[in-house]
């Protein structure tokens, strides 16, 4: 494996689930490199989880005419210590911004200039402390009852573009508010992230497991680690059904409920096709595993979204053969591997490279 700082991003997180309080509190370090020729006098990171802080966010009034499952609980992100490598304390240097849409209730965004500018080829170290609240199963994030699905869920650096990248003509971050009508951008990154919550839970992650243990107090630490993969993310819920099997050099791992266990040939031969097909047309997939989550009902909420190495499909129970949306659903999700996982294309500005391109696979498949 090569060096964290071989990487523009990387995240070290320590991370708790309480289900009852429905909080995720974690410690995080994490390093970004200027690979740019700029002088850059600060950062700036997503804190995507503020779209469900309030009505007057971003998101929120975005969300207007999109069908909530019942009554919205809110969810935050909250940042409760923030420190470089030398010990400065940077939460007086920290301001929410709002550079798409200068909403002043939007907390999605956050500027914090540096005690010493980043120069060309610096490494900016952080260690933060944080608090998620997860919401109720809405939009591919939070909880319901003891199903939880944990995405865009820690502070996250947005990506700093110099001149002559994409479109920037000055060198510039890159770091968009949470809309409705959008997902994510960001650095291909190296994750390694410590999970601990009680042990009856079954959990998937973007990464491979490294280690485990469990406390005579039953609770379950496990260690994941992911390389080169734009966002991390992971599901817990004690009912999940753990089957797996293999394609060629990549471990699949499905997690499913019980009374869909049937289905699941369905879906391992919908995601090997899929495989097949990429790799014949457009290239290998670089990565050893893969995860797919098909959600219970209580968290249908969480279907049909993409993190590279895991995805969520959508299925329900005694689906006829004729009828192929899981498929499809399963399909379409793992090509996000691809368009835009591999590329890091832009989907807040680009979607067609994204979405477009993906649904035009998928068709073929």
């Amino acid at each position: 494996r090569e060096p964290l700082s071989e990487r523009i991003t990387g995240y070290t997180i320590d991370a708790s689930l309480d289900p009852v309080t429905k909080t995720v509190t974690g410690n995080m370090n994490a390093y970004w490199v200027n690979s740019s020729g700029d002088i850059v006098p600060d950062i700036h990171m997503h804190l995507y989880m503020n779209a469900f802080r309030s009505e007057e966010t971003t998101f929120r009034k975005e969300s207007d005419a999109l069908p909530f499952p019942g009554e919205l609980y809110p969810g935050w992100i909250d940042v409760l210590s923030f420190s470089d490598r030398k010990g400065t304390n940077l939460l007086g240097r920290m301001e929410y911004i709002s550079p798409d849409d200068g909403n002043p209730y939007d907390k999605t965004v956050i500027r914090v200039s540096l005690p010493e500018p980043a120069k060309p080829g610096d490494t900016v170290f952080v260690s933060l402390q944080f608090e998620t609240k997860l919401p109720n199963v809405t939009f591919r994030t939070g909880y319901n009852d003891d199903f939880f699905f944990v995405a865009q869920w820690f502070p996250k650096f947005g990506v700093y573009e110099p001149a002559g990248m994409r479109y920037a003509i000055k060198g510039a971050w890159n770091c968009h508010q949470f809309h409705a009508n959008s997902e994510f951008y960001s650095n291909h990154s190296v994750y390694e992230v410590t999970i601990s919550l009680p042990s009856e839970y079954v959990v998937g992650t973007c990464g491979m497991l490294i280690s485990e243990t469990v406390t005579g107090e039953g609770i379950k630490t496990s260690v994941y680690r992911a390389e080169d993969i734009v966002d991390f993310a992971w599901t817990a819920w004690p009912d999940f059904t753990v089957i797996k099997d293999k394609w060629k050099h990549v471990d699949i791992t499905l997690l499913i409920p019980p009374e869909r266990s049937s289905q699941a040939e369905r879906q391992f031969r919908a995601v090997k096709n899929a495989l097949e097909y990429f790799n014949d047309k457009v290239g290998p997939y670089p990565w050893p595993h893969l995860s797919i989550v098909d959600p219970p009902l209580k968290g249908a909420g969480a279907g049909g979204m993409e993190y590279t190495t895991m995805f969520t499909t959508s299925s329900f129970f005694a689906v006829p053969g004729f009828f192929y949306m899981p498929e499809q659903v399963t399909v379409h999700e793992f090509g996000h591997a691809y368009f835009m996982g591999i590329l890091a294309t832009n989907e807040f500005e680009e979607p067609w490279l994204d979405e477009g391109i993906n649904s035009f696979f998928e068709q073929r498949i």
